[in-house]
């Protein structure tokens, strides 16, 4: 049965620290697809400035494109409301044949999934792959992930075999490979204190923030899409 993996985010913007992991989860899960979704309206991110859909999924697009499995997809860019996770992945889920969906996501995020919306729904709809982040993980994350949850963990090391679990069953995999402690916050801040993040993220990402003069001062955010 086939494996397809979403991984949603504002992707503002997409970094080594998202594409390293995303790898070790492709080399690791096989994914048939491993589909980035950058945000249309984040919830957790309401009233916050946000670079537009365009240059996020832009760079997406530049990002991914050396990866034969990686891609994007722009399913959450007419919504009128909040993006909520579980909405996109019925969505996913309507518009797409799949076999197993995993959705993946950082341990920050996994260490916050009782605040999401229908949480409960979400964690049935599909198996979920974490990714360690040094600010989350190990037993600080087990206390901060809802009980209910715990029987589902399966801790797995990178390359390691994978088999699929029994009909009916969604777990939550612990990817423990090493983390990458970058986040798009840092690289926003630097480049509007004029320091480089080309060693950051891919040539091609750095290329289009410099050709649009992405994170300057007062340049280059807007509340839209």
């Amino acid at each position: 049965m086939n494996r397809v993996a979403i991984y949603g985010g504002t992707f503002d913007p997409v970094h080594l620290g998202h594409l390293l992991p995303a790898v070790r989860a492709q080399e690791t899960f096989h994914f048939e697809r491993l589909v980035f979704i950058p945000a249309g309206r984040p919830p957790h991110k309401q009233g916050e400035p946000l670079t537009s859909f365009s240059h996020r999924y832009a760079m997406l697009a530049l990002a991914t494109a050396p990866y034969d499995r990686f891609e994007v997809s722009d399913i959450e860019l007419d919504g009128h409301g909040p993006s909520y996770t579980v909405d996109t992945v019925r969505a996913f889920l309507a518009r797409q044949e799949v076999g197993r969906l995993y959705v993946v996501m950082g341990s920050d995020s996994f260490a916050q999934i009782s605040t999401w919306h229908h949480w409960e729904e979400l964690v049935d709809l599909a198996h979920l792959v974490v990714l360690h982040r040094d600010t989350a993980w190990g037993a600080d994350l087990l206390d901060q992930v809802p009980a209910v949850l715990h029987p589902r963990l399966v801790t797995v090391e990178p390359f390691a075999a994978v088999p699929d679990p029994p009909p009916g069953d969604k777990l939550v995999y612990l990817l423990d490979h090493e983390p990458f402690p970058i986040s798009a916050t840092h690289l926003r801040d630097r480049t509007r204190a004029g320091r480089t993040i080309g060693e950051l993220v891919p040539p091609e990402v750095h290329r289009y923030i410099v050709k649009y003069r992405l994170y300057r001062q007062g340049e280059g955010r807007a509340d839209g899409r």
